[in-house]
């Protein structure tokens, strides 16, 4: 991994986040997107026949406190949420630093402190690149950029 480089989810979450008048170096910002008619080809239609839109929308979710940011998307159904994956990073400086990947399968945490020091597993940063780089395209691929609609918080 190249620390001077941004990475696919980065750009597109970035990109997703100036689109809404949301600084990506603020040091907080909690926004919530809900995609209206979003086909999953194992569900069908989220929204019609049978799914009403308030309980089965699609959210994708980008939560930023301080240095630590967090993405990730659900679906909302009868008021319970999964996510899977949601992507933890580093965004402290301009280039986002890998930290975690949750998933209901096992976690990916991509280092250790040692001496003071941040030290990456390289294996676990070569899968997290992988994981990263699909999700960032599953998320280009839905129009998040063009369709998403943003929730106002309660």
């Amino acid at each position: 991994m190249t620390a001077n480089i941004k990475l696919e989810i980065q750009e597109v979450i970035e990109d997703i986040l100036r689109k809404h008048r949301v600084d990506p170096r603020n040091h907080k910002y909690d926004i919530r997107l809900r995609m209206p008619t979003y086909f999953d080809p194992f569900i069908g239609n989220i929204g019609s026949k049978g799914l009403s839109r308030q309980n089965g929308d699609l959210i994708l979710f980008i939560k930023k406190l301080d240095r630590y940011i967090r993405i990730g998307q659900y679906y909302e159904q009868s008021g319970d949420h999964t996510s899977d994956p949601v992507i933890a990073m580093d965004a402290g400086s301009s280039y986002w630093v890998p930290v975690r990947i949750d998933r209901a399968v096992g976690d990916i945490v991509c280092y250790y402190i040692e001496g003071g020091k941040r030290m990456m597993y390289p294996d676990k940063i070569e899968e997290f690149m992988s994981i990263q780089r699909m999700f960032a395209q599953k998320i280009r691929e839905q129009g998040w950029l063009d369709s998403g609609i943003k929730l106002k918080r309660k």
